[in-house]
């Protein structure tokens, strides 16, 4: 049963990084977490957000396939 309760935990935490990256590529935004530039795209904030987005959906897939704790 907690398993389930990860995976939900993580594949919402996947969804709001994928979202996070979509952000960094919008232009004439002012993007935080920047130090130089932040009205141009940011194209590795970008990149990394997506990469963490990627990682919590395959471990979502891990925590919901693991067997429950007895």
């Amino acid at each position: 049963m907690q398993s389930n309760g990860i995976a939900t935990l993580a594949i919402i935490l996947a969804v709001l990084a994928a979202l996070a990256g979509v952000y960094y590529l919008i232009p004439n935004v002012y993007h935080v977490l920047t130090t130089h530039d932040a009205m141009q795209i940011q194209i590795k904030h970008a990149i990394a957000f997506f990469v963490v987005a990627i990682a919590l959906f395959v471990g979502s897939r891990f925590a919901r396939n693991s067997a429950p704790v007895k």
